[in-house]
């Protein structure tokens, strides 16, 4: 007797069904995507239990005739192909032919469609597999489809489904990633009577925001912008969630290659490699991310349930991705820009005094304009073209609107600005300049050296020694000299001109650390601006330094001269707004009842 044998066809339908459908969110997705493929532009979904008990998708797409309906239920029967040729330039969302018996075979499944302009529809229900009717009914143009008490035939795969809440979630989920790439199509999610999800069809500009606001959070309405990229044949485009907006994981990173959701480690490291200098450690950036790029470029046969893809050009869609976000977070956008009308007057020739009193008190920093040089205003250009503006009209930068009022705690910059009260670290504004002005140096190689007249002999650790010595050439390429010196020392021949000698030592054992924490698996460019972001550090100002206000204006109107001014080089805010609101809530303010103390703007 053999010992290989074929297996009966209920088993073989129910493994096929483990790759295709794992849970409730499985079934969701599967049939929503052919409402999708079948021209729906209004579909309704209905779960009972988190969809452990019901899944119902409802749409009124094209239908099918009976013919296609019994067809749709055997293993590999599909609408989507036609040859071999069509598998490497597929633009639906279904292909396979598998999602229909899969879910038949570990569900009690309830099939009803009808196509437009005929007389009758056609209901098939099927359970475990097996068809218990096929007959004629009435029913509205388009397809139901009722999965019924999931893996019910199954115990081994239902005892792994979660809470009823979980699941919903999931399905939710599932539900707003579909949704976020089809403007076009209205989305209802229930459960039982209760409505989780109305998404109402319009036009992109409008439905996108509020799409992704469903699917972030709240928290970031008002903090979407728009941004796109481009590499050879592929595009980028969508939201980018402001910086100030920060995540605890990268899960809020939603990817989508021609329309379909997907997850890729690449791509979402482009993601966080755009925004890296601009979050923290441990926090992460929200964005939804469309990338367009040719069907025959694209393998999407590559997993059971079409969430990974292979790309023919892997790197294009990377740089896509990075170059369009960089552009738009390097230019500070997502900081609120007030317009004015702001004629060239004595304040600017006052800002620009101001640069010169401050380069004469602090360190080079690169950022500060030439002595013999004047400088030159040059208007912030808007960024619609269609707006024009005259000379006497143009968008400040942001931080050349704040007005300076003090210092607080000899640490923070106390300015007033269009939106309420701003506190500016002053450690952390001026470690931005000069980390920018030390990347640009090393991205240049040529940045200026400071040679010490006198080698300075820093002592270290053995162990910070042998890395710091070995890291040398890295280090040459910084702008930092030195050679081994000893088992426990280097000797420090030159420096960047940012830094100053007294703030070696401690910026040796720093880059030792940062030498230390950062494996050999990390990129060069990635240890290169943790090191430069360190030694920024150590040659900036302090807390409890001093400003004059002429060195406070100076470093403001630095500021906007610089990508990424709103945050450090560590990643930490650079600025700290409180709106009138909030502080009027801190003094129990309540103009309804006190109309008199009201300023006139709030009457």
């Amino acid at each position: 007797m053999p010992r290989i044998q074929l297996l009966p066809e209920t088993l073989a339908n129910q493994i096929a069904a483990g790759e295709v459908i794992e849970r409730p969110s499985a079934v969701l997705k599967e049939l929503v995507e052919n409402a999708l493929d079948a021209g729906a532009t209004r579909i309704e979904v209905d779960l009972l239990d988190g969809g452990r008990k019901m899944v119902r998708v409802r749409d009124d797409g094209s239908g099918m005739s009976r013919e296609d309906a019994a067809l749709s239920l055997q293993r590999h029967a599909t609408s989507k192909l036609r040859s071999k040729e069509d598998l490497f330039a597929i633009s639906s969302y279904g292909f396979r032919g598998e999602a229909l018996p899969s879910m038949a075979a570990v569900s009690r499944f309830t099939l009803l469609t009808c196509e437009p302009g005929a007389l009758k529809a056609t209901r098939i229900e099927v359970e475990g597999g097996r068809v218990d009717r096929a007959e004629d009914a009435g029913g509205p143009p388009g397809t139901t489809v009722e999965v019924r008490d999931l893996f019910w035939n199954v115990p081994a795969r239902r005892k792994f489904l979660k809470r009823a809440q979980t699941e919903q979630a999931q399905c939710l989920e599932t539900a707003l990633r579909l949704a976020l790439p089809r403007h076009d199509v209205s989305f209802v999610v229930r459960e039982q009577d209760r409505v989780l999800a109305h998404l109402q069809a319009g036009p992109d500009a409008a439905v996108l925001p509020a799409r992704a606001e469903e699917a972030l959070g709240r928290e970031v309405r008002g903090n979407l912008l728009q941004f796109a990229g481009e590499a050879r044949s592929t595009r980028a485009r969508g939201l980018a969630v402001s910086p100030q907006v920060e995540y605890g994981s990268a899960r809020n990173v939603w990817l989508f290659v021609n329309g379909r959701a997907i997850r890729d480690r690449s791509l979402t490291h482009a993601v966080l490699r755009a925004y890296g200098e601009l979050m923290p450690h441990g926090r992460y950036p929200g964005a939804v991310v469309f990338l367009e790029v040719p069907p025959s470029d694209v393998d999407v046969n590559v997993h059971p349930g079409k969430a990974e893809v292979r790309l023919a050009d892997a790197r294009a869609a990377w740089d896509a991705i990075f170059h369009g976000l960089t552009l738009l977070l390097a230019r500070g956008d997502w900081l609120q820009k007030p317009s004015h009308a702001v004629p060239e007057t004595e304040h600017t020739q006052r800002v620009a005094e101001a640069l010169q009193s401050y380069g004469s008190h602090l360190p080079s920093t690169g950022w500060m304009p030439s002595q013999t040089q004047p400088r030159t205003h040059t208007p912030t250009q808007p960024q619609t073209q269609s707006r024009t503006q005259t000379p006497a009209q143009t968008e400040l930068p942001y931080f050349k609107t704040l007005r300076y009022l003090g210092q607080l705690h000899r640490t923070y910059l106390v300015c007033e600005g269009p939106q309420g009260l701003v506190l500016i670290d002053q450690h952390a504004a001026h470690e931005r300049m000069n980390y920018q002005r030390l990347r640009r140096a090393a991205r240049e190689q040529k940045g200026p050296l400071q040679p010490l007249l006198i080698p300075q002999i820093v002592q270290l650790s053995a162990a910070a020694a042998a890395r710091v010595g070995e890291a040398a050439p890295l280090l040459r390429a910084l702008g930092l000299e030195l050679e081994p010196f000893g088992s426990t020392s280097a000797v420090v021949k030159a420096l960047p001109a940012a830094l100053e000698e007294k703030a070696l030592p401690a910026l040796l054992a720093d880059l030792a650390e940062e030498l230390a924490a950062h494996g050999r698996g990390e990129s060069l460019e990635r240890l290169q601006d943790a090191l430069l972001a360190r030694a920024a550090c150590h040659g900036s100002v302090r807390a409890n330094d001093a400003l004059t206000p002429a060195e406070a204006q100076a470093l403001l109107d630095a500021l906007d001269q610089t990508d990424y001014g709103a945050r450090c080089a560590h990643g930490r805010p650079v600025v700290a707004t409180f709106t009138p609101a909030e502080i009027e809530r801190r003094f129990g303010r309540d103009y309804q009842t006190h109309s008199h103390a009201a300023p006139p703007e709030v009457l």
